[in-house]
């Protein structure tokens, strides 16, 4: 993801929006069907890398794609919404995992290929990519970026026909004749000299690259660098706590067939590692994938009232309270002393911490210009995958050592989170000019 996130970011500027995304949901949902099928540990590493790498690439550029094609004054709460839309899948995932992973099923079993529960889940997986690949292959690409790359006959037929579905009751035509270029767009368009050697292209679009990154540290240096301290927080505090959380409250169901007092969520996890044998083969409660899917649940509410709120209150506020709140929820997870008041406290972190990158993705798309908004999200994304390989590492580590240390040092990432959102500049509400 750590490469992808770039990568892809950069390829977006390059090669356009819509081919990001096409190519890499078709690549994840490629890399899924053959991973679920592989029967070798190192190759099942390899297509699961793919994977990782793939999917960064849709995951940032839709809000690039999407927001593109919205007027101002629309722009936050429809891409805000997109939120609703991750939430439902985590959400399906668990339930889905939950039904056949703890199941006996075996589709098919010989002496060169086994599929299990398991695999069919990972197949199961490669679905929404191959239906999010045909649906984005219907569309056409942003009509903002064609006016940059100097396609100015195809982005008026796009706006066209988009004038033509918005205004189904007018007989009136599309206003606009033509279209002329910015002198940043003419700037931007260099590096897209058709009929001209190979060598001499790529030199130029190179150069072109570093142009455009030279832009993005100079003219928005502090903007980006407080985006990437943002994200990296977030990232390592949210993707933690997302990962570990079910292994916690699993331990803590362990430590309740064992024992009837309720002691501290830490405290379990704290017994379990230390009376369970290593030789003693655990599966995970029915009930620790449930409390991973209420968990998930309780971060649709919060998306529905920011997305109100989002149209009369600046995003720097929501922000702000996106990541101050959780600082105080994540603290409290610590004195817990049953599996309800620990389940409560993770609704509220989950809840607001959901709530941060797409608020941030929304900031973002209004922060940079679009000549270098592809690369600003590659960056931003990429330091944030980079804060989730922390976290895991370092949190899934941690966690055994220290339970009640864990989460106090990620109230102090969403503390730092919070200071950076200070530095942003000042905001549009509701998108309006």
């Amino acid at each position: 993801m750590v490469f992808g996130a770039y990568f892809w970011g950069v390829c977006g500027d390059m090669k356009g929006r819509r081919f990001v995304i096409l190519a890499s949901m078709g690549m994840d949902a490629l890399c899924s069907v053959l991973s679920s099928l592989t029967q070798d540990a190192l190759y099942f590493l390899i297509i699961r890398i793919g994977n990782g790498f793939a999917i960064i690439g849709a995951t940032c550029m839709i809000y690039v794609y999407f927001g593109e094609f919205l007027s101002p004054n629309k722009r936050d709460i429809y891409l805000l919404s997109l939120e609703i839309f991750w939430v439902l899948g985590i959400i399906a995932g668990q339930g889905i995992a939950m039904v056949i992973i703890p199941s006996d099923l075996v589709l098919l079993s010989n002496t060169y290929i086994v599929f299990n529960a398991w695999r069919a889940f990972i197949f199961l997986s490669s679905i929404p990519s191959f239906i999010g690949f045909i649906l984005i292959y219907l569309y056409p690409e942003s009509p903002r970026y064609l006016m940059y790359r100097g396609r100015m006959i195809e982005s008026r037929d796009i706006l066209e026909k988009i004038y033509i579905v918005n205004n189904k009751n007018t007989v009136a035509s599309y206003p606009v004749t033509s279209f002329t270029q910015t002198y940043s767009a003419i700037g931007f368009n260099r590096a897209y000299i058709e009929g001209i050697p190979f060598m001499t292209n790529l030199k130029i679009r190179l150069i072109t690259l570093k142009n455009g990154h030279k832009t993005l540290f100079t003219s928005y240096g502090r903007k980006i660098i407080v985006t990437s301290v943002i994200e990296f927080c977030l990232m390592a505090s949210y993707i933690a706590v997302l990962l570990w959380l079910p292994e916690l409250f699993s331990r803590y169901y362990e430590f309740k067939k064992k024992r009837l007092e309720d002691v501290y969520i830490c405290t379990a996890s704290e017994w379990v590692l230390k009376y369970q044998s290593n030789d003693t083969v655990r599966e995970v409660s029915a009930d620790a994938y449930f409390a991973a899917m209420l968990v998930s649940l309780s971060t649709v509410p919060p998306i529905i009232i920011t997305g109100i709120l989002i149209k009369y209150v600046n995003k720097k506020i929501l922000l702000c309270m996106s990541c101050g709140i959780p600082i105080i929820s994540v603290a409290l997870i610590t004195i817990t002393k049953n599996d309800l008041q620990a389940e409560i406290m993770c609704c509220i972190f989950e809840g607001f911490t959901t709530l941060t990158e797409p608020i941030l993705f929304v900031t973002m798309v209004e922060l940079f210009p679009s000549n270098v908004k592809g690369v600003a999200f590659s960056m931003t994304v990429m330091i944030g995958r980079l804060g989730a390989i922390f976290g895991i590492i370092v949190f899934g580590i941690l966690i055994d050592k220290n339970c009640t240390l864990t989460f106090y040092l990620i109230a102090a990432l969403l503390f730092i989170a919070f200071l950076a959102t200070g530095f942003l500049p000042r905001l549009k509400i509701g998108g309006s000019h």
